[in-house]
């Protein structure tokens, strides 16, 4: 792997954040299955020197076989660009998920959009977790992870019947968050689940397995098994952390929401 080479990787981890040598999952096309063998043959000192640039955006380069994880073909390796715990690399802001949330009719700002994938995040998080008594630190088993996307949009409908619409906007410090969560129509909140599968599929962090059909991938649960601790213990309760996922920011105020 030369220099040249090394802005080619870089390149496609940025824009697919995994490569794999082969897979028994999914199809690997040729150009995928170089980019992995580039890194798999890279020279020592220039994959370190390939780090290090990453180290400092931000990102970790991960390199996983069948040995390390459930789900990676036999003899085959999965490279994974990672995001370093409490970093904000800068080419993953927010403006691609605004944008796309903001195509839901009924979301009108960037406010409400941020509001609404961080809401469904939170669900997914219930969905993927807590109703199959998986921990954080369950990364083995994120192949035995598959839903339907109607599975997903009728938790996102019971949370908003059952939990937020339940809620006296008067106990709450702002209303504003609540008034976003109960302000779009019926429609509109599976439009807001699609546009939210698309963001997710897009950042690799969900699968399409079969029609409709979706699974948590790896880089997914590498990075909650990684990050948990540093990024969403303190946001969920310390009992039973998962339970109350789907409900916990619908109570933030104005200056916490902002402050995320």
């Amino acid at each position: 792997m030369n220099n040249s080479d090394m802005g080619r990787v870089h390149a496609w981890l940025l824009r697919h954040r995994i490569a794999e040598t082969k897979s028994s999952r999914r199809a690997v096309s040729k150009e995928e299955r170089e980019i992995a063998g580039l890194l798999l043959n890279a020279d020592p000192a220039l994959r370190m020197q390939f780090e290090e640039m990453l180290s400092g955006q931000g990102l970790q380069l991960v390199s996983l076989t069948s040995f390390d994880a459930k789900g990676i073909a036999s003899g085959g390796t999965v490279f994974m660009l990672a995001r370093k715990a409490d970093a904000v690399p800068p080419f993953w802001g927010t403006d691609r998920m605004v944008s796309r949330m903001l195509l839901v009719k009924g979301i009108n700002s960037d406010a409400e959009a941020k509001t609404w994938f961080t809401q469904l995040w939170f669900v997914l998080l219930d969905l993927l977790y807590t109703r199959r008594q998986r921990g954080p630190n369950a990364m083995q088993d994120w192949v035995d992870t598959t839903f339907a996307k109607e599975i997903f949009i009728d938790a996102v409908r019971d949370y908003l019947n059952d939990h937020v619409r339940k809620i006296d906007p008067s106990t709450l410090e702002t209303d504003r968050v609540h008034k976003t969560m109960t302000g779009l129509k019926e429609g509109a909140v599976a439009q807001a689940c699609n546009a939210f599968f698309e963001l997710m599929v897009d950042a690799s962090l969900l699968e399409e397995i079969d029609k409709d059909v979706f699974r948590q991938t790896l880089l997914f649960a590498y990075e909650m098994k990684s990050n948990f601790d540093r990024q969403l213990k303190a946001l969920l309760p310390t009992e039973d952390s998962f339970e109350a996922a789907s409900g916990i920011l619908i109570e933030r105020t104005d200056a916490e929401m902002e402050a995320k």
